[in-house]
């Protein structure tokens, strides 16, 4: 008889980890404890379950009870786990539904008992028609609700990944979309700029959207949500998201005197066992370790999820397989803008001590003279001291992913942007431009480090325009057709090709930020002014491109 292992949790995690075990030790009796009635489900891929995108409910299950059964793996379903008794290598728990109790125990253990949304306390939360998305059966309850042509309008509380993901979902099902975001800006893992360029192209589809505004209230009539209340204004709705976050589900392990890691998470070694042999956790539940920084973090991701599960199989059939951590490589889609992030963002990079510097370019997927082509605007950043590569994001219709996923492995081997800047990446008109945007932003980040050149954040530039004018000025090189759709209010505007004449127009003892649409010509720019002999010149990051000046 070979050994027994539990797993608690049967979404992403725990079935990986019971898969892999399986096949690692055949012999080994493996018991799957899931408190829902399904089990080994793609919960990433609920919002287009709820668009339509995805048109069956079954294609979201990986595996079901009767296929983990044919390989030996038995599910028991409907299953609360109430207590893990360390000691004696047992666990006990309700039946849901009868209410009778029942005990296991067990060699090995998994907790991959994921996370909970959060729920907040205020007024009118019990109503109907409030939602939260975390699983399957939340998308039944939402797909249900809102297939009625009662609701027309519909509120998200919160503007992270899973809001703008279901607003492109409900806009798509002829719903009304309001975004209320307690945050300065959607997305807050990202910069400001960043998120100010999907803002606005979220409104450009039909999105509203409220930033820094508190849902104080929810009111109702006959039982069910009409109005939200915010500190500022009362929206009408039919329905309301509440896509405020998520918090690791750590209850049953602290119960059972696992250690908690400063995070709030459980916490584990790299072989994803815990403070306690024999029991190992892995998911939306457990801490890790950030290889930019070096510290402990928590980035519940579905791929992570499954990376963690794999190595937690290896492990309990005596293997030596380990998880060295995450960067918090992202991406997700929202209409037709692909939005992606890697590392750092450039404050992240502030806050954890570094010295960040960042190039910000325009992307796209091919050759500019091959038809078709897509553009993402594109950012990395780089350690100023060391050169070292911290992160990076990608926002547009072009190929956030390949960017990315690029700068992931020039993360994960810790290289420098001179390192960056030399990479081999494959070239053909369909593919790409004849130098990646990668490299290009590999290149911009050496001319800044190398002192040719100076950058500024637009959000400076928007401070500064409001308190240093008699000292700060900005320039536009852009063509005449380009200043009539958008240009920064106070700006001067003079061509870059008649900049060589009309230069003694600028004032050299005042600060000069030069732009263009996104970087290139303002660059030549700078390098024109600096040999007239202005010496307080500056690149504006991105240009008009990070420019969103309605907001």
């Amino acid at each position: 008889m070979g050994k027994r292992l539990l797993v608690i949790g049967g979404v992403a995690a725990g079935p990986k980890a019971a898969a892999k075990a399986k096949r690692c030790d055949p012999r080994m009796e493996i018991v799957i404890y899931q408190g829902e009635e399904e089990i080994s489900y793609a919960g990433c891929g609920l919002p287009y379950f709820i668009s339509g995108v995805i048109k069956e409910r079954d294609d979201l299950i990986s595996r079901t009870p009767g296929q983990f059964a044919q390989d030996g793996i038995k599910v028991q379903k409907n299953r609360q786990i109430k207590e893990i008794d360390v000691k004696n290598r047992r666990i006990s728990g309700l039946k849901i539904g009868s209410g009778d109790t029942f005990t296991d125990h067990f060699d090995h253990l998994v907790l991959a008992t994921g996370a909970f949304p959060i729920r907040p306390k205020m007024e009118g939360i019990d109503l109907g028609h409030v939602f939260y998305l975390r699983s399957i059966f939340d998308a039944d309850a939402i797909l249900q609700a809102i297939g009625s042509k009662s609701i027309r309008n519909a509120v998200i509380a919160g503007g992270g990944y899973i809001g703008l993901e279901m607003a492109e979902s409900l806009i798509h099902l002829g719903k009304n979309v309001t975004i209320v975001e307690l945050a300065p800006q959607i997305l807050t893992l990202f910069d400001e700029d960043f998120a100010s360029i999907l803002r606005q192209y979220l409104k450009s589809k039909g999105v509203q959207i409220f930033t820094s505004e508190r849902i104080e209230a929810l009111k109702g009539s006959a039982g069910k949500v009409t109005h939200v209340q915010t500190a500022a204004r009362e929206l009408e709705t039919d329905a309301v998201l509440m896509s405020l976050g998520i918090r690791p589900q750590v209850e049953l392990a602290k119960n059972a005197g696992l250690r908690i890691g400063e995070t709030g998470a459980i916490w584990v070694n790299e072989k994803m066992e815990t403070s306690v042999p024999g029991i190992y956790a892995a998911g939306d539940c457990v801490e890790t370790t950030h290889l930019v920084t070096g510290k402990s973090t928590w980035i519940p991701l579905g791929s992570t999820a499954n990376k963690q599960g794999r190595v937690v199989g290896v492990n309990v059939c005596g293997g030596n397989d380990a998880f060295p951590g995450v960067m918090g490589t992202t991406i997700f889609k929202t209409f037709d803008f692909n939005v992606a992030k890697t590392g750092l963002s450039m404050k992240e990079a502030k806050k954890e001590g570094f010295h960040p510097v960042q190039a910000i370019v325009r992307g796209f997927d091919r050759a500019h003279y091959y038809p078709g082509k897509k553009e993402s605007t594109l950012k990395v950043i780089a350690d100023r001291e060391t050169g070292r590569i911290l992160g990076g994001q990608a926002v547009g219709e072009g190929p956030s992913d390949k960017f990315i996923d690029t700068l992931a492995m020039a993360l994960h081997g810790k290289m420098t942007c001179r390192e960056l800047a030399s990479v081999d990446l494959a070239y053909a008109p369909p593919f790409s431009p004849v130098l990646s945007p990668v490299i290009v932003a590999a290149n911009v980040l050496l001319n800044k480090l190398e002192g040719k050149v100076q950058g500024i954040e637009a959000a400076e530039v928007r401070e500064k325009l409001s308190t240093s004018k008699e000292t700060f000025q900005v320039l536009d090189v852009r063509e005449e057709d380009e200043v009539k759709k958008k240009r920064i209010p106070g700006s001067t505007w003079i061509p870059l090709w008649k900049l060589g004449k009309r230069a003694g127009e600028l004032d050299k003892s005042k600060e000069i930020a030069v732009h263009c649409e996104s970087g290139l010509r303002s660059y030549k720019a700078c390098l024109k002014l600096q040999q007239e002999g202005f010496e307080n010149v500056k690149n504006i990051d991105g240009g008009m491109l990070c420019w969103c000046d309605d907001l």
